[in-house]
């Protein structure tokens, strides 16, 4: 009977055990928003690699991919976690409702500016001797100048008429572009073009360079294609920089006050964007890729945002 007594009490302090010891191994998941353009899921990249190796908490990080309203839902009903790039700017109204409410906790800024408006390539305005290219419209200054040179940015389904992109299909701001389009009556001299996704915008750019041809249209920063080509935007255009903050779901700073520690030091530049995405094209690799070459070649910039300890840790990680 004391046998059968010890084994029973062995059995439970082994419960007991294994069930401590799995509830210290099971990792709090931490779920970013995997938003449709690549600056976004370097940076998720970026800080689920640090807050994964480097913290001292016990944390596992995932990416849900979805647009930018869908992800604040899910900020606001605890679905997901972080938003490295929230661009509200574009949607003040909902931002401020849910701020004002409590449902998601504004960290700060990512960037301290993220320019938006009509761009073209310098080449148009300034020419580039290097290229043997004259300027085109060295006298295009603001929208009120386009009507003279239309025939520079030719439709191609239509020649007779110049080609303005006004953005993505769905995006808040190319309402406003559109908005603009008409109020400038341009379109007695320009066809819109409102495509579906930013990379097929970015195809028609990069092509229009190598050819030395004229092209304009709605574009931000930072993206890999301004840090690879020459864009000047055209002044009357420029939308107030837009707000790109890091935002997190309101449980957050309670869950996880480490991971909100350093989400509040996380801070880059527009260049600084431009050039890793810049790395990541021309490295054909993937936003990981993107985000283990920038710990990897740029311990300046983010060294600064955790402690020394976990520095090391991240640096040993990148090593392995």
């Amino acid at each position: 009977m004391k046998n059968q007594i010890c084994i029973l009490i062995l059995l439970v302090l082994l419960g007991g055990v294994l069930s401590a010891e799995g509830s210290q191994e099971a990792p709090q998941e931490l779920i970013f928003a995997d938003l449709s353009w690549d600056s976004v899921m370097v940076h998720n990249r970026i800080a689920a690699f640090i807050i994964e190796n480097g913290l001292e908490g016990n944390y596992s990080c995932d990416f849900m991919a979805g647009g930018t309203m869908p992800s604040i839902t899910g900020l606001v009903n605890g679905n997901i976690d972080i938003d490295m790039e929230s661009w509200h700017s574009n949607f003040r109204e909902v931002y401020e409702k849910h701020i004002s409410e409590g449902s998601f906790i504004d960290l700060g800024k990512n960037l301290p500016d993220a320019p938006q408006g009509w761009y073209v390539p310098r080449y148009v305005i300034e020419g580039d001797k290097d290229r043997g290219i004259a300027p085109m419209a060295p006298d295009l200054k603001t929208t009120d100048d386009l009507p003279r040179y239309w025939n520079l940015f030719k439709d191609p389904e239509d020649p007779e008429k110049g080609l303005i992109y006004l953005g993505i299909s769905g995006w808040a701001i190319t309402e406003d572009n559109v908005a603009l389009f008409e109020e400038k009556n341009l379109g007695e001299y320009y066809n819109q073009s409102i495509p579906g996704s930013a990379p097929s915008v970015a195809a028609t750019m990069d092509a229009a360079f190598k050819k030395g041809e004229g092209w304009i249209g709605y574009w931000w920063e930072p993206t890999a294609i301004m840090g690879k080509l020459d864009m000047v935007m055209i002044e009357d255009t420029r939308y107030p920089p837009a707000d790109c903050n890091i935002l997190v779901t309101a449980d957050l700073p309670e869950r996880a006050p480490d991971v909100v520690d350093f989400l509040k030091n996380y801070k880059t530049t527009v260049a600084q964007n431009n050039e890793f995405l810049a790395k990541m094209t021309e490295l054909d690799t993937d936003a990981q890729g993107a985000a283990e070459w920038f710990l990897k070649n740029k311990e300046d910039v983010w060294t600064p945002w955790v402690d020394a300890e976990t520095a090391e840790r991240v640096k040993a990680a990148l090593a392995e």
